[in-house]
Parts: C-alpha cells; structure tokens; sequence
C-alpha cells in the first residue's frame, strides 16, 4: 500500500500540474479577468526564451521573507528579473516584503500601481485583507498574479495556488500507511490566519481524523522556520505521550528533529519539507540506518513562473485565470539525487519558459478554480 501511494506522490510531482486536479485547456477558457485586456502594446520582437520584448515593470510584494522559502522565492524573482532584463524582455523589476502585516502590503501594492508598474506577483498575507488593493488594480489595468499563499477570495487576480488539501491530505496519508494506521501524531502549523495554513492543516486533518487509531496528541505553531519549531515542539513534548509521527508544512521538520534529539528521545517519522537540513539529515539516517519517510513541498521557483505568467498576461497570450503548481516529492527511491544539496537551500527544480506555458498555462481554470473565490 506504501509503496502505491509513494508511486502516485512521484508520477505527480513528475508529470506536472496536469496531474494536481486542473484538467489541460485548448485555448483561452473565457475565464480570465478583464486586466489581462490591458496588456498594453508589446513590442513585436521576442527574447531567446519566447517572450515579447517590452517596457514592462513587474512587481514582487512578498508578504514574508523570514524563512528560507522565501528567502529563495525573492532570489529566484531577482535572478530571473536580471535575466530578462538583459534580454531586453522586461525594463525593470521591483520587489517589497511586508514582514507579515496587511496593512503593509495593501500599501505595497497601491504604492505599485501609483508608480505604474506592469504586473504585479503577490505572495499574500491574507486571503480577504488585500481584496481592496487588488480592485484597485484591476481597475487600472495592472495584472496581478498571485501565487504561494494563496488562494485570496478576491475574483480579480490571477491565483497560482497549491491544491493544499490534496497535497497535505497525501502526506498525511503517508504517515498513516508508515505507521499501520495506529499511533500518536504531532501536528506542525505554519503562520496563524494565512490561508495557505488553514487549507493544509484541513487537508491534515482531514485524513488523519479518519481513522480511529490515529491520535492527534499536540499541535504547535512553527511559522515554517526550524528555529521557531524547535522551540515550541521542545515545549510541548514533555506534557506529550510518545510521538510516533510528526507532520507538518515545510521548513520545520529539521528543528522537530532537533527538538526529540535534544531531548534524548527516538526521532519518529517526520514528514519533511524539502528543506536542505532536513533532507541531508534524512540521508545521513537512511544510509546509516535505512530511515524512511517522504518529503514534499511545492517550490518557490513558484514567484519565477509568477513573473513569467505576468509577462504572457501582458503579451495577450491565454493564461488561465486559476492554475495549480505540483509539488515536487523525494522519497527513498530519488533521495538520493538530492546529495550535495546545501543545508540552507531548498530541493527545488527550476524550468523554463516553455515548461510553464506547457504545465500551468495550459491548465483549465474551471478546475482549478478555488472554492472560496467570492
């Protein structure tokens, strides 16, 4: 059964976001928002990767930069900006972090639009906070695409979301299999109120709350950080009967490793997050003792394909209104093709133009169309 379930994980991480619930479009589905007709008017010669060369500034605003996702979510914007830029696709780009505060980055945003950028990426905070500033930019024809910590209720933007449930809910399912159906669980949260939280804590949930062996004995907040995880997981494990199994979002299985260790107890199955510590951990455990466990997260290569899409949107090509983006999955059978990664970097596959117009341009976005958009 294990072994079914790490198959399907690969062949969706492989084979794309076709395979993540959005079935292939043949062309434009009539669902895109009215800010796509404002593309202005692309020059006509194209870059080496098939893009229109134009007077385009695309805007970055990252709601939080204090994990190393995102750290590497801004360097992938900044290094494809830089790229472009020489090629003369895009004029120039900008990028702003609201360290977590709506306000902030309601103000980003609306500061964007009055400097009259191009297009506009959007890690949200919130799912309903920056519904106004998204208005705003529709109404003056700036696209914006928003991507990672979506999806937002807002009928306006662009979402680039992660199917959460689906992929939380198959971790999940994992660690259940991993653990014959019976045993103690420690569930690892992210930030409070951000939407990407509270859609994969659902898909969690969800599955674990199926079967009556399965007992959820502690939750925690780690924020995505291992430091902040390893805190507050030393904290509660004392007050915990023995933990057979942790799952949480990224970026802090490394630290609930840390914090069994520390308390010089047996590390159970963490799911892990992609994150370099963890994976190099992972494969020091699996040679040494032949540990076994999954890893999976979608990756921030996500805010490339962030300004990617802009640049089609503003070109006039089809871009679906909702998309997903799949996860990329290491199991025992491919952990070792991540050796060598270093420890503050995250296994994270980078594409190219082409990819995203043949994996998540070519998406329906009926289907993937997220069920709390007003």
């Amino acid at each position: 059964m294990k072994k079914k379930l790490i198959s399907m994980l690969l062949c969706v991480s492989m084979l794309g976001a076709a395979l993540t619930g959005c079935s292939k479009s043949e062309g434009n589905t009539g669902n895109e928002p009215a800010a796509a007709d404002a593309a202005g008017d692309a020059q006509e010669s194209t870059g080496s990767e098939g893009g229109q060369k134009g007077d385009y500034v695309i805007a970055f605003s990252n709601s939080y930069n204090g994990s190393s996702f995102r750290q590497l979510e801004e360097t992938y914007f900044t290094e494809l900006g830089d790229k472009l830029k020489e090629e003369g696709v895009i004029k120039d780009y900008v990028m702003a972090c609201a360290n977590s505060d709506n306000a902030t980055q309601v103000s980003q945003i609306e500061n964007f639009i009055m400097m009259g950028v191009s297009a506009i990426v959007v890690d949200p905070n919130s799912s309903t906070a920056l519904n106004g500033a998204f208005e705003e930019a529709y109404q003056a024809g700036i696209p914006v695409i928003v991507i990672d910590c979506g999806p937002v209720t807002s009928p306006y933007p662009y979402q680039m979301n992660a199917d959460l449930h689906t992929n939380y809910g198959d971790l999940a399912e994992y660690l259940c299999e991993s653990l014959d159906y019976k045993g103690n669980v420690l569930v690892v949260r992210g930030i409070a109120g951000v939407e990407f939280d509270e859609q994969a804590y659902q898909g969690m949930m969800d599955v674990l709350n199926k079967y009556e062996d399965i007992n959820v004995v502690g939750e925690v907040y780690g924020e995505w950080t291992n430091t902040i995880t390893q805190s507050e997981v030393s904290s509660i494990l004392p007050s915990l009967p023995e933990v057979d199994g942790v799952i949480g979002q990224g970026g802090d299985g490394y630290g609930a490793i840390q914090a069994f260790l520390a308390a010089g107890k047996e590390v159970p199955v963490v799911i892990g997050g992609n994150r370099g510590d963890f994976v190099n951990w992972w494969i020091d455990e699996y040679k040494e003792n032949g540990y076994e466990t999954i890893s999976s997260v979608c990756t921030p290569w996500f805010s490339a394909v962030g300004m990617y899409m802009a640049i089609d949107i503003l070109n006039g090509e089809n871009v679906p209104q909702y998309s997903y983006y799949p996860p990329e999955v290491i199991t025992v059978d491919n952990l070792m093709d991540y050796e060598g990664l270093e420890d503050t970097g995250i296994a994270s596959t980078a594409y190219d133009w082409e990819w995203v117009r043949q994996n998540i341009e070519s998406q329906n976005s009926d289907d993937c169309k997220p069920s709390i958009v007003e």
